[in-house]
């Protein structure tokens, strides 16, 4: 039988002491208390040191870091240090969190078309926005409007009963949508448009998310069983294939590929599937709008931008953006700190580099201390791990001093139509595969000294019980 122990020491690092729970404690406290008790270098001096020093206290505990707690000091840094949510964070509402509005802070208007209750378009609005050349969609402009839909805009509470929810809602906001900042390109687009007109739309596109990735899981998994390479930790990723028919393919593409399939699979289940649960009960009224995923910000962009702007569309505008603020903000502190304003390049660097960096900190926190198949040092494990986003920076340089070679050279107009966009997204298309082949090998080599691909992630297999009649994997489910 599984124990604690076995799950936080063997498979994936998880709180061994009292400590690990205080930064969080400590964070919502700091944020419940107003300033007319802290200021906002007392209230840096006396919560930060401790938060530091529980969380290296956990991390010694834990022999290592994890995700949660790497993610919870970075949220502690935006929130105490960096940015001031007391002066400058608005929560943008479309319904009040909370019964009681303590702010008296009259409603602004947006140019959202009204979402009501039920999650239908009111008055006839569409969301359906005009298409862009580059893919994104144009909001519509206020002035061809006879009404604008009001919103609620609520600075820090001055009561303890408004702060709970408006500081709980803080600290669940991760990609902050529905908040400003006080930085004019975040909160000129919030609130974000919804990414589903309807309920019924979400709950047929999570889905279909969800059939997607399941099948993909299913029939890479079935790849890897017959491939050796993913469980013998001997074999070289340029070993062999296991097919005669697959000799002409590069093997470090084709398992490149698989990795990063079942790395997309897997991390989009985390996402629109698991929410159909909260916009049930949006349906049923027990939710609010503003906690309805379905009227939220899309969790993903569109995959156009990967082939419009290479691996930085790929990072920047496709991938979820889930720490984006927490692992980008520091490196804003720091290029500020360095002088380096505007739109420099030494600024894109430092802010790129401590992004990537910290990502890859975060990442190491998915190795657990004592891997139970690994053949390296659990040190090399979590290098190989972040070692992969740390690796991501150097292809952005190298892809963003081509693109200005070739802007320099044909100018911006031939690569936004005709020939010159063809080109662009053929060549981009190809440069992210070739650059990910080199790259996604550090993750694979992660999830081989952990054991990953010992196991079939599905509990039923589609691909096993059409070829051998097997359908249940897992013998826990057999009778």
């Amino acid at each position: 039988m599984l124990t604690y122990h076995d799950l936080t020491h063997h498979i994936i690092p998880g709180p061994q002491s009292y400590s690990y729970f205080i930064p969080h404690l400590l964070l919502a406290l700091a944020l419940l208390t107003p300033r007319s008790i802290l200021s906002r270098w007392q209230s840096i001096a006396l919560f930060m040191p401790i938060i530091v020093a529980t969380t290296l206290h956990a991390w010694w505990s834990m022999g290592g870091v994890d995700v949660i707690s790497v993610d919870t000091l970075l949220h502690a840094l935006l929130l105490l240090v960096l940015k001031d949510p007391w002066a400058d964070f608005r929560y943008v509402s479309r319904a009040r969190i909370g019964k009681d509005d303590d702010t008296g802070h009259t409603g602004t208007t947006t140019d959202l078309p009204v979402v009501t209750a039920n999650g239908q378009m009111d008055g006839g609005t569409s969301m359906v926005q005009p298409k862009l050349p580059n893919g994104h969609t144009k909001r519509s402009d206020p002035s061809s409007r006879t009404s604008m839909p009001p919103t609620t805009e609520q600075p820090h509470p001055p009561t303890l009963r408004a702060r709970l929810p408006w500081t709980g809602t803080l600290l669940v906001s991760l990609r902050l949508n529905n908040w400003k900042l006080n930085l004019p390109p975040h909160d000129r687009t919030q609130p974000p448009v919804p990414a589903f007109p309807t309920r019924r739309a979400f709950a047929t596109y999570a889905l279909l998310s969800f059939a997607k990735g399941y099948a993909t899981l299913d029939l890479t998994r079935a790849y890897i069983a017959q491939d050796a390479y993913f469980t013998d930790l001997s074999l070289a990723i340029n070993s062999p294939l296991p097919f005669p028919a697959l000799y002409g393919l590069p093997p470090q593409l084709l398992r490149s590929m698989v990795v990063g399939a079942q790395a997309w699979a897997l991390l989009g289940q985390l996402f629109y599937p698991v929410c159909l649960l909260p916009v049930g009960l949006h349906a049923l009224g027990w939710l609010p709008d503003d906690w309805s995923p379905h009227l939220w910000a899309a969790y993903y962009g569109p995959p156009r931008e990967i082939f419009l702007h290479g691996v930085r569309g790929f990072w920047g505008k496709y991938w979820h953006q889930t720490m984006r603020y927490s692992v980008s903000t520091p490196g804003y502190a720091v290029a500020e700190f360095l002088g380096l304003r505007g739109g420099s390049w030494g600024k894109y660097v430092v802010v790129t580099v401590v992004a990537f960096g910290l990502s890859g900190v975060v990442h190491m926190g998915l190795v657990p201390p004592e891997p139970l198949q690994a053949t390296m040092g659990v040190g090399w494990i979590r290098l190989c791990v972040a070692g992969f986003f740390w690796v991501q920076a150097v292809g952005i340089f190298c892809e963003t001093l081509v693109a200005r070679g070739a802007v320099a050279t044909c100018g911006v107009q031939y690569w936004q139509r005709g020939n010159g966009l063809t080109i662009r997204l053929v060549v981009n298309g190809l440069w992210v595969v070739a650059w990910f082949t080199l790259s996604l090998p550090l993750l694979a080599e992660f999830a081989r000294q952990l054991g990953y691909w010992t196991v079939w992630p599905l509990p039923v297999s589609v691909w096993n019980g059409l070829t051998t009649g097997r359908w249940i994997i897992w013998p826990c489910l057999e009778s």
